[in-house]
């Protein structure tokens, strides 16, 4: 027993040593990227799409047996394209494990072990989903101490709030999670199996309906099109009553060759707020938004109200903020509320991860290595949620 007491005593001095002696890690595993950097920094080192695929070889071949993010996009080689995260939530624990691994030491540098890490994990992540985080990081990383977060706990960091509605949308899901004292209201958070994906495969049949052929291996080239060229009209009647030319706009395609675009660069958004357009009976933002504030009390709603904070790459769209305050505010016409969208709210979830994992007050919170193996994934809880 004396022997296991000194081995935890050398073990937290080893594990406390690497996390004073290095930056913390800093990750976000959204659906559509991986977002990696260093605690304190302002922007994430790297953005990497998650999904991999593993091209056929000639037997014997001596070639990489995996690509991942832009390695796949640009591949000649044939192979399907995985995502072991669906809708927020991880399904191939491996394979996450796997691109983890190829980013910290491939294109980081760095050895995992020498590094604490605060991973983000989903607002409704179950407890079975947490230990696995925590077997994964300890385990298969072999980090020396980890500290897990509500993404959008972290998102509300990033605006510099304690209590907020967050409003949450980025490539695979979407949520909307109220958050009093910092305290995540999980019973009424609302979620949508629907996000950025979804726009872009909706705007893929809007122009195929409008004689393109584009097919679902191009979703890439759809959805840089999206970025670059659609909007969310502040007035859709409106915006359907301008002439054509008014409308158009070219696009050019990989190929070098041009394709016209009009009305579909605005009436793909129009699902966030009616996702009956691709097939959806869930609800749309702005009501699953009221949804949620109609489950709170009174004064929490006060609070939340003042407080709606947008998140996630999907709500940069142009004109998306100014459409969902406008909507907002004509549905609760007497309760005046605030809508704010960061310029940078894009790694809102990233960037509140910076910020805490590089507070002073914050480093208590680190769940140590010698403790996750004394007291396995319940020192987790005790820490981090």
């Amino acid at each position: 027993m004396a022997a296991l007491r000194v081995s935890h005593k050398s073990a937290a001095t080893a594990n406390l040593k690497a996390t004073k002696e290095t930056k913390a890690l800093v990750v976000d595993t959204g659906t559509g990227h991986f977002k990696c950097g260093f605690a304190g920094d302002l922007w994430p080192l790297y953005v990497v799409s998650p999904a991999f695929g593993k091209p056929t070889w000639e037997a014997g071949s001596n070639q990489r047996e995996t690509f991942i993010g832009k390695e796949l996009q640009n591949s000649s080689r044939p192979s399907a394209s995985i995502n072991p995260v669906r809708h927020g939530t991880v399904v191939d624990w491996n394979s996450v494990q796997d691109i983890l691994k190829r980013i910290f030491k491939a294109e980081m540098k760095i050895q995992p072990e020498d590094h604490a890490i605060l991973m983000s994990v989903p607002p409704l992540c179950s407890t079975t989903d947490k230990g696995r985080y925590a077997e994964m990081l300890f385990e298969g990383l072999h980090m020396p101490a980890i500290h897990l977060a509500y993404q959008p706990r972290l998102s509300m960091y990033s605006y510099g709030k304690t209590s907020a509605l967050v409003v949450e949308t980025g490539h695979g899901v979407s949520y909307v999670v109220p958050i009093y004292e910092g305290y995540i209201l999980r019973s009424i958070t609302g979620k949508v199996d629907y996000a950025g994906s979804d726009i872009t495969c909706y705007l893929r049949k809007l122009l195929n309906e409008s004689g393109n052929a584009f097919s679902e291996h191009q979703l890439n080239t759809i959805q840089d099109l999206k970025e670059k060229c659609c909007y969310t009209s502040l007035d859709l009647n409106q915006d359907l009553s301008l002439p054509v030319e008014e409308l158009q706009v070219d696009y050019k395609l990989p190929d070098g060759h041009f394709i016209t675009v009009g009305k579909e660069r605005f009436l793909c958004a129009e699902a966030l707020f009616k996702p009956v357009l691709f097939g959806s009976q869930q609800q749309g933002l702005l009501q699953l938004t009221l949804t949620c504030l109609k489950k709170c009390d009174a004064d929490i709603t006060r609070k939340m109200l003042g407080n709606v904070l947008l998140c996630g790459g999907t709500t940069m769209m142009e004109g998306f903020a100014e459409r969902f305050q406008k909507e907002f505010a004509t549905m609760r016409p007497y309760d005046s509320p605030i809508v704010a969208a960061s310029p940078q709210r894009k790694f809102a979830v990233w960037t509140g991860g910076s910020i805490l994992a590089s507070l002073n007050s914050f480093q208590d919170l680190w769940v140590h290595r010698y403790e996750y193996e004394e007291h396995g994934s319940t020192c987790i809880f005790k820490k981090c949620f």
